[in-house]
């Protein structure tokens, strides 16, 4: 089983198709959850406010979650896209919540894996398609423990895709995963010890008329990257000199 090469662009049209016929399908559901707040879980990591919402479908989609050193690991359940005889269908669930540092360690990247089965079957062409995708964004808020203008990240996105010539047949595995490289966009010298994230996930069936598609999502975790906090300059200065006063007292004596 391979993805298209263009599995990104097939979700992207996808979405677009999707916002053409809006109306025709299922009406949006707006309700969200609040699971509420996990940790601290070490090194001291808390996630706070940990809420899902779907402009498609009720909720809850992922489901409350189980942490584990370092991060969050959910069990979907009924998150699934199906579509028949030349229907269209999109599942779509938004993920909110803000990671905390203790201050030691610092917040160096946050990753998402997620996967599941596809079904496609029937007669038709590369048209029928079971596509999945995620996006995840994040905002620093507060870097070394102190609280700073919010600072937007560059969002990443990832796809995959497949059709019923290429990829036909029952319960086939799929999975993808997206990392943002917090440290890396900023200063050597700078950790973000608090992030607001958002993740934006999608399942989109694609379906002709003697054709079937259908997706789930079975597996979803988030997983956290820290390092040590860097000491400034002045504090490693600071220290320095308290480790020095014991030999000075002694030479004074």
């Amino acid at each position: 089983m391979r993805a298209r090469a263009s599995s990104t662009t097939s979700f992207l049209l996808a979405l677009g198709l999707l916002a053409a016929l809006a109306g025709a399908g299922r009406p949006a559901a707006a309700a969200s959850i609040n699971y509420g707040n996990f940790g601290p879980i070490p090194p001291g990591i808390s996630f706070l406010d940990v809420t899902e919402s779907s402009a498609t479908d009720p909720v809850p989609l992922f489901g409350a979650p189980d942490p584990f050193p370092v991060g969050l690991d959910f069990d979907p359940i009924g998150f699934v896209a199906f579509a028949v005889g030349g229907a269209v269908d999109a599942t779509d669930g938004q993920l909110n919540f803000s990671v905390l540092s203790s201050g030691e360690f610092g917040i160096n990247g946050i990753s998402l894996f997620e996967g599941g089965d596809y079904s496609l079957l029937g007669a038709g062409t590369n048209a029928t398609q079971a596509l999945a995708g995620a996006t995840l964004r994040v905002l620093v808020t507060q870097i070394n423990g102190v609280n700073v203008a919010p600072i937007n990240l560059a969002p990443v996105l990832a796809s995959v895709g497949f059709n019923l010539i290429a990829n036909s047949g029952i319960v086939n595995p799929w999975s993808l995963g997206v990392f943002v490289d917090i440290a890396g966009q900023l200063d050597p010298n700078q950790r973000a010890t608090r992030v607001d994230v958002v993740i934006d996930n999608q399942l989109v069936a694609l379906s002709e008329r003697a054709s079937l598609a259908f997706i789930a999502k079975k597996d979803f975790r988030i997983t956290v990257t820290t390092g040590r906090v860097p000491v400034s300059e002045p504090g490693a200065l600071l220290f320095g000199a308290l480790a020095l006063l014991p030999a000075l007292r002694r030479r004074a004596a």
